[in-house]
């Protein structure tokens, strides 16, 4: 746990816990609370009694690794006798469900998952439980349950992703962010390699590493119907990539990652939580949204109605050979039953301009203080957080954030996990390298491991946090506004991005 949590934080914690613990609940749940008894040891089934027969509900988002929790939730109901519902929505609809039961009282949800940069807007709201008030209670806490010593993946990523102002709010339902997926049966077809370096003069790089090289590759496989890819003839037209224009959450992160690349930031902070200059409309940010907007003749029709559902969906049906996309929706690119392409993906970081870096982004599970069985939500989330149910939801996409779980073989051996525990901690831990050539898509590429970080002249990552204050949506409206002006023609990148910036400085002051 965060070393600056202080002594006298802890001890007003525990004060908390013996007096006035789960206010919002009122009498009733601290009598169940003290309804806890032990025979032995603790054990979930014992500690979770008092709620016994009771319903447990929560909402998050409907992706893979959540429909994975609610295939195994069943343990737990077994274990404590208490019904567990999920709902599942779009991210904005769960923001938008999720916001309307706390400004409207209504005390639906007993525990949420949220994207990370809702986290201001709910603490400065008093929306949120401190999780320090469950960590340091003997009858809730499972002493096997140490979420600190190292558990973390990385600290830094913890540290934006479930920290606001120096305390913790929750755990990680997942670290994820976005990468590279790229065709390497395409990359590395003989006939292929020879017609680009015939063309660009050098060898055909798998995968792109560089900015530059990500453009020519994109122009490079961009081709129509009755030419040829890979040798054989196409019935479609095939694009060089895939990215994201909808003026839509979706773009905003799309265009984060070639932002940072080039080495620019929206606003100069350290962390999410900070006010910090804005630096949108520097030389950098204008040169990041110029290439982003260069970029968009070798994408497929349709770019400015194009989302994270439509650009995977490209990766999926054969339709580009390259994307910047969610790691956390591997598991449908790897699927047969879902994609054509299965099993002819590697994954590599974003390609590099002027700093080798990862956007960080995660999901929390949170307690509302207006949960009606905080408890009870707090003892699934440990058990939600153990390395057996991690495991299931890595084998559909999840990106657990608990180390031990990348210890188990079988989640170890996933095509994917390598590039993300690297990119993850900052490029510090390599678990399999992939070798251009190599028969599969396993291991994150040699290349893009040996290459420098401009910004540090080392080969580390740069991990960016992003905005977590409660402005943040206004923000990331000017900057989708900016793209959205840019990618139509209606304004230049820098009269956009100039607009955006002015605006966003009366947005924070």
């Amino acid at each position: 746990m965060r070393k600056s949590v202080s002594v006298l934080i802890f001890l007003l914690c525990l004060v908390l816990v013996s007096t006035s613990l789960f206010a919002q609940g009122g009498k009733a749940t601290a009598n169940k609370v003290d309804q806890i008894t032990f025979k032995g040891e603790w054990t979930l089934a014992e500690a979770a009694a008092p709620w016994k027969g009771e319903t447990l509900r929560f909402i998050g988002e409907s992706l893979p690794p959540l429909e994975a929790l609610a295939e195994v939730k069943g343990e737990f109901e077994r274990i404590t006798g208490v019904k567990v519902e999920i709902e599942q929505y779009g991210q904005a609809e769960v923001i938008q469900k999720t916001m309307a039961d706390f400004v409207g009282k209504t005390q639906i949800y007993d525990m949420i998952l949220s994207p990370h940069r809702q986290l201001g807007t709910y603490v400065e709201n008093n929306w949120l439980y401190p999780l320090d008030t469950f960590l340091t209670h003997p009858k809730l806490h499972d002493p096997n349950f140490d979420i600190q010593g190292g558990a973390i993946l990385d600290e830094k990523y913890w540290q934006e992703v479930s920290w606001y102002n120096d305390t913790v709010y929750g755990l990680p339902f997942h670290f994820i962010s976005m990468y590279m997926w790229y065709r390497y049966d395409v990359f590395e077809n003989p006939a292929e390699q020879q017609a680009f370096k015939q063309k660009y003069g050098y060898d055909l790089p798998s995968p792109p590493v560089t900015m530059q090289q990500f453009y020519d590759t994109a122009e490079f496989f961009t081709r129509k119907k009755g030419e040829r890819l890979a040798g054989k003839v196409l019935t479609d037209d095939v694009y060089g990539v895939t990215l994201m224009g909808k003026r839509h959450v979706s773009t905003w992160y799309d265009f984060l990652n070639i932002l940072y690349a080039f080495g620019a930031r929206d606003l100069n902070i350290d962390k999410g939580a900070e006010y910090g200059p804005v630096v949108l409309n520097s030389p950098q940010a204008v040169k990041a949204l110029q290439f982003y907007a260069d970029m968009a003749k070798f994408c497929p029709p349709g770019l400015l109605s194009a989302g994270w559902d439509e650009s995977q969906a490209a990766m999926q049906q054969n339709i580009a050979v390259m994307g910047l996309e969610w790691d956390d929706a591997v598991g449908a690119v790897e699927n047969p039953a879902e994609s054509l392409v299965a099993g002819k993906i590697a994954y590599s970081g974003i390609p590099i301009e002027s700093e080798k870096a990862i956007q960080i982004e995660g999901w929390n599970y949170h307690i509302p203080a207006s949960s009606k069985k905080p408890e009870l939500a707090w003892l699934f989330v440990q058990w939600a957080m153990g390395t057996e149910v991690q495991k299931q939801q890595m084998e559909r996409g999840g990106q657990s954030a608990i180390r031990a779980v990348y210890d188990d073989p079988e989640v170890a051996n996933l095509p994917y996990v390598p590039t993300a525990i690297y990119l993850k901690t900052g490029g510090k831990e390599v678990l399999a390298m992939r070798k251009t050539g190599a028969r599969d898509g396993f291991g994150v590429p040699e290349t893009f491991v040996k290459a420098i970080n401009p910004k540090t002249n080392d080969t580390s990552v740069s991990l960016v946090p992003k905005p977590t204050f409660p402005e943040q949506e206004e923000v990331m409206q000017e900057i989708l506004l900016a793209i959205s002006n840019t990618l139509s023609g209606t304004m230049t990148a820098k009269q956009a991005l100039d607009a955006a910036a002015a605006n966003i400085e009366a947005i924070i002051k």
